[in-house]
């Protein structure tokens, strides 16, 4: 099976999964709340599904290897004709196309974790997850564009490669989603090993 190929069935496997994640919730109803233990079983998984689609967007992304963007032009400000108020609205979840960093600690804080009653929970940021995943599967294409512009500024900056680590409760995924999960990590070192190339 080709890279391409490869992602095409992937991304066709996540689709699979968020359908499969939609109605185990009901979120196509906009519920307003959800039993907690629903939200936290729907969210682990949504939290798996959302690290495979951002490897898939970044295997995407090094596949294309776009330059760097230029750097955009100074523009002065324009005024706004008279009588017109600027308005803002509520801004849509985008979902994070890269990984954060994450800081290596030496010294372990565990801390107690708050008192959690069995009443039921906002379902809001739960759905605006869902719905920012589906806008990116919905067109992977420019969201990979994106990422490789990303990665090419990381590069240019000199800073280091991205560590892709496997998944560790993969084993609880299907088995078509465990094996595009299983093989990502493999497949994107073997694009990352010019990363840092200073030959």
């Amino acid at each position: 099976m080709s890279n391409p190929d490869f992602i095409n069935h992937g991304l066709e496997q996540a689709r699979y999964a968020l359908t499969n994640i939609i109605g185990m919730t009901n979120a196509q109803l906009r519920p307003r709340t959800l039993p907690r233990s629903l939200k936290q079983r729907a969210s682990g998984r949504l939290s798996q599904l959302e690290m495979i689609v951002r490897r898939l967007l970044f295997l995407m992304a090094l596949m294309l290897g776009l330059p760097a963007p230029a750097e955009p032009r100074k523009t002065e400000p324009r005024q706004l004709p008279e009588g017109t108020e600027i308005v803002s609205f509520p801004t849509q979840r985008r979902f994070a196309l890269s990984a954060k960093k994450v800081a290596m600690v030496s010294d372990a804080v565990f801390l107690q974790p708050p008192f959690r009653d069995g009443q039921p929970v906002l379902a809001a940021p739960f759905l605006a997850r869902i719905a920012a995943l589906y806008r990116v599967l919905k067109d992977p294409d420019a969201h990979a564009k994106r990422l490789a512009r990303c990665i090419a500024r990381q590069k240019q900056a000199g800073e280091p490669a991205p560590q892709i680590m496997p998944i560790a409760s993969a084993y609880r995924l299907r088995p078509e989603l465990g094996i595009v999960s299983a093989a990502l990590p493999g497949m994107i070192r073997a694009l990352l090993q010019d990363w840092c190339d200073t030959s």
